[in-house]
């Protein structure tokens, strides 16, 4: 903690007891008060899946403010293997309502980029997405919004009536 306090890195601790060096080290103190433990003798139950529950959270957090997750989804997804070449695909089909072979095209435009390949779906050509994309700091949301503010001529939606699929905030 201390060292990464010298190299000016952001330090956040985790602890499940008040007044441990580790809060007082740390510019963010996350003090978990799991209370006693159900077993007498263990101190690592309630503590370790406190623990896990406050990383998961943060994780998935720090995940959307990257831009990483749009409606719920990893949108920022490598397909490393099929699995995740078909989850990235039912993504799209799901965030857009086209059809596999129109997102399956749009993927292969994309170079594989999800976000990317949305914005194709939405009207766009490769060069105004990927301007856009940059525009709003990798931002799928801000992407979208910016191409929903000003469509330049000539942009059209994919043919037929399809769902749109509801944005969390």
């Amino acid at each position: 903690m201390r060292e990464a306090k010298r190299l000016n890195a952001l330090t956040i601790g985790i602890a499940n007891n008040p007044g441990t060096p580790l809060l007082e080290e740390a510019e963010h103190a996350i003090f978990l008060e799991t209370g006693p433990e159900p077993i007498a003798g263990s101190t690592r139950m309630n503590a370790g899946t406190a623990q896990r529950i406050a990383l998961s959270l943060l994780s998935s957090l720090v995940m959307i403010r990257l831009g990483k997750v749009y409606a719920g989804l990893m949108v920022d997804v490598q397909a490393s293997n099929a699995k995740i070449a078909e989850r990235r695909e039912n993504m799209l089909i799901h965030l857009t309502g086209s059809s596999s072979e129109d997102v399956r095209e749009a993927l292969r435009r994309a170079h594989g980029s999800v976000k990317l390949a949305l914005l194709l779906l939405k009207g766009c050509d490769l060069e105004e997405a990927e301007r856009v994309l940059d525009r709003a700091g990798g931002q799928l949301r801000g992407a979208l919004a910016l191409v929903a503010q000003a469509p330049p001529e000539g942009r059209h939606e994919p043919s037929g009536d399809r769902p749109r699929a509801r944005h969390a905030r």
